[in-house]
């Protein structure tokens, strides 16, 4: 993706072109890099620890625990172990989403059962994926897509109805808000991801939230090595020379040096929440009503926005995109439908109507924490000026 490493505006080239990502990096994370540093424990260690304690404040947990990783698709994999899936199982997923989840369960031996989605959130169909479910069905694992909560309570519904355990894929949605609770603070299993380009970054990262300390111990053991005493010492900046090992395990740990860096991002998530949430409400009002393009049903109240979409009916796509590199502004396509690749076509699914029309539709904005508001209308105006162009069936590319 473009613009996906650069840094405050750093890192493009002399046109300036405006990055679909832009993680943001202040003074505050660069001095806790230094401070962990100076620590001299550069591994996964106490700073580790203190990551895990301050999302779960963060959080409000309560009988949960958290179990952070090198990565959230590492996060997926455990999830997935935790909850007993393996060869022979199936979970049901929607297609439209990141292909790491799909990883993650063909790497546990199960198959991921491709759904549908709703045309309203883009999260899951409760419907379709209960149509999907027979006796090899284990998990179900819905996308909080783009930040917006999926239909959390059809879910929880169904899994209960069918004896199903749940992973939320809760990526994309690190503070987002359902009825008064932060997604992770209930529920059966949550991962999110502290990538280069999420809400919050550890540079790498991500982590898991379970309902239980027997489950959370177990995601310990297997994030590293499947070694049974490492973990307690190692939040001690020590390590433990006799250990045993007992169970399959990765090398999944989160260091210190990105904890270090998740921790002073966590401490301005409410900023970052904050000002995103008033950029997409800035580009919803001024896309609304341009003909051609949907913007989302949402006034993302409660709402964390990993990205900003629209969805293009005109079947104009590739020329918007083209429109708009034309005039420095970079895209994104969250995401091609994983039934459309070479690796995950057999799937077995149910009808993927809206799938098949979302995904040769969506398209995503660029969006950054501390955006000048400048630039989220420049984009806007840029979008507009690409529908008249073709409404008056100018030559496409021609001087505005």
């Amino acid at each position: 993706m473009s613009g996906s490493n650069t840094v405050n505006g750093a890192g493009f080239g002399a046109a300036r072109e405006i990055p679909v990502f832009q993680p943001y990096i202040g003074v505050d994370t660069l001095k806790a890099i230094t401070d962990a540093l100076d620590v001299g424990w550069l591994g996964m260690g106490a700073g580790t620890k203190q990551f895990e304690d301050e999302i779960a404040a963060f959080l409000g947990l309560k009988e949960r625990h958290v179990v952070a990783t090198n990565t959230g698709t590492s996060a997926l994999h455990l999830a997935l172990l935790v909850a007993g899936v393996g060869p022979g199982d199936e979970v049901i997923t929607p297609s439209f989403n990141f292909v790491a989840d799909h990883q993650a369960i063909t790497a546990v031996g199960a198959e991921p059962v491709l759904c549908d989605i709703r045309e309203s959130d883009l999260g899951i169909d409760c419907a379709s994926a209960e149509a999907l479910i027979t006796p090899r069905t284990k998990a179900i694992l819905p996308l909080h897509y783009a930040g917006i909560p999926c239909d959390l309570s059809g879910v929880y519904a169904l899994a209960e109805r069918h004896g199903l355990r749940v992973i939320e894929d809760a990526t994309h949605a690190f503070g987002t808000v359902v009825d008064g609770a932060p997604i992770g603070s209930r529920g059966d299993i949550v991962c999110f991801s502290f990538d280069p380009v999420k809400v919050i970054t550890s540079i790498d990262g991500g982590a898991l939230v379970v309902p239980s300390a027997e489950e959370a111990a177990r995601a310990q053991q297997m994030r590293l090595l499947g070694i049974d005493k490492d973990t307690t010492e190692r939040y001690k900046n020590q390590r433990a020379w006799d250990y045993d090992v007992v169970s399959q395990g990765f090398r999944y740990h989160l260091t210190n040096m990105n904890a270090a860096v998740g921790r002073s991002q966590l401490q301005r998530v409410p900023e970052f929440i904050a000002n995103r949430q008033s950029y997409c409400r800035l580009y919803n009002m001024l896309l609304s009503g341009t003909e051609g393009i949907v913007t989302p049903s949402t006034d993302f109240g409660g709402i964390s926005p990993f990205i900003y979409f629209v969805r293009v009916v005109e079947d104009c796509r590739q020329e918007l995109i083209a429109h708009l590199r034309a005039r420095g502004v970079a895209t994104g396509i969250h995401w091609n439908p994983v039934h459309r690749t070479s690796f995950y076509q057999g799937c077995r699914r149910g009808d993927l109507s809206v799938t098949e029309r979302v995904g040769g539709q969506v398209l995503t904005l660029p969006l950054h924490s501390y955006m000048r508001t400048e630039t989220v209308e420049r984009i806007a105006v840029e979008v507009r000026r690409f529908i008249v162009i073709r409404e008056n069936a100018q030559p496409f590319g021609a001087a505005a």
